[in-house]
């Protein structure tokens, strides 16, 4: 498809691409719209739910309709820290259900809507995150789901069913 024709989708039809193409990556995977970013950008998450001793794994996905930007940690630069653009991410979350809480285990961003071309895989137990106190860091610090927290409280309901 040419960028050209792709102004002219729909939004239905731009989700079907974005789930198709995830599809396609993992033959398995039945992505359900679990919601939107504050009305940015649709959420999906993939029903096939791992379910490992106490812990349940739910991946997400989101394309955004606009850039964003992702840090790459470089510690020969002065702020150690520079800024890519991306377009989409997966991520998967960690929850034990015993003692409510959640983790962000790792992050793929993507440079296309896609989901087809990675640019940096963040991981809960990467040197660069466990050391850091940035906002961006404490995204994977393990922490209790609030009921205040919409995406967190449904996806602990399908993990822990």
């Amino acid at each position: 498809m040419t960028r050209s024709a792709w102004p002219t989708l729909t939004r239905l039809m731009r989700c079907a691409l974005v789930l198709s193409a995830i599809g396609a990556s993992n033959v398995w995977a039945a992505w359900v719209r679990l919601g939107d970013v504050y009305g940015n950008a649709d959420v999906y998450y993939d029903n096939q739910i791992d379910n490992t001793g106490k812990n349940s794994v739910i991946r997400t996905f989101m394309a955004l309709p606009v850039r964003s930007q992702a840090p790459i940690f470089d510690p020969k630069l002065p702020l150690k820290v520079r800024l890519v653009i991306y377009r989409s991410e997966l991520s998967s979350y960690e929850f034990d259900c015993k003692n409510q809480t959640v983790q962000l285990a790792y992050r793929v961003f993507y440079e296309d809507v896609d989901g087809k071309i990675p640019l940096i895989t963040h991981k809960a137990k990467d040197e660069a995150i466990t050391q850091s106190n940035s906002s961006f860091a404490m995204q994977f610090a393990k922490k209790s789901v609030y009921p205040n927290n919409y995406q967190a409280v449904k996806l602990m309901g399908l993990a822990c069913k």
